[in-house]
């Protein structure tokens, strides 16, 4: 049964990877649950046209993101680092352990660190952090500067990570199956508004099966009754 009432937190490195698990977030949504996206990067490489410079499309993808949360019904938290650099820093850790005792959820869910194949080393790092965030966040002495701000130690009782090498859970996203097309059509600056008809096109071309448009793929980490 799914959760409701707790926290649920997204680590992604990029505006539009939500659309990884975004059917999944738009059903904890209306499950009553509050679920906040952490974005890693400001997305500014996120072009193919010289002539778009990189605060331009950092801010255009901010304004996309934002349209997507409003439709998903989400908060977003931007890190700020730049896209296509992310390493396993102190900065990026301090960064993601803070907003990890900042909000305190119950879940995480980030990218699979463990997958063979990824196209970007962004996808990976975030993940890689994020799994250890959500298992250190508990562990005083790491970045104790917190406890001084006031900041309190916490630990996730859950982590999913999507994309995965080995998948263990799956979500049926069939009821929000739109509000998911909606969410991803909003970044036109990445999918030009063809997100549903390329997806749609992969099942009618046989290349997918209709089951992968209506199910989002998951390795659940822990063995917790918070179920997605």
């Amino acid at each position: 049964m799914t959760m409701s009432g707790k926290t649920i937190m997204l680590l992604i490195a990029h505006p539009d990877d939500e659309t990884r698990s975004s059917g999944t977030l738009a059903k904890l949504v209306k499950a009553g649950n509050k679920v906040v996206i952490v974005i890693a990067t400001n997305g500014d490489k996120g072009t193919h046209d010289a002539s778009v410079s990189p605060i331009q499309i950092a801010e255009t993808r901010r304004q996309e993101m934002t349209r997507t949360a409003e439709i998903l019904g989400v908060e977003v938290v931007w890190l700020g680092f730049p896209d296509g650099s992310l390493e396993a820093s102190p900065n990026l850790k301090e960064a993601v352990f803070r907003v990890i005792r900042q909000y305190r959820p119950n879940v995480c869910i980030t990218f699979d660190p463990f997958k063979k194949y990824d196209e970007h080393s962004d996808h990976m790092t975030i993940g890689r952090v994020g799994f250890e965030a959500a298992y250190l966040a508990d562990g005083c002495w790491y970045f104790p500067e917190h406890m001084i701000a006031g900041i309190e130690s916490c630990k996730p009782q859950e982590v999913y990570l999507f994309n995965p090498e080995v998948e263990n859970y799956t979500v049926d996203i069939r009821d929000v199956y739109q509000i998911k097309m909606e969410a991803a059509e909003a970044h036109l600056s990445q999918f030009k508004g063809k997100f549903q008809e390329r997806m749609e096109s992969l099942v009618a071309t046989g290349r997918r099966s209709e089951e992968d448009l209506y199910h989002e793929r998951f390795h659940k980490v822990y063995d917790s009754d918070l179920f997605l």
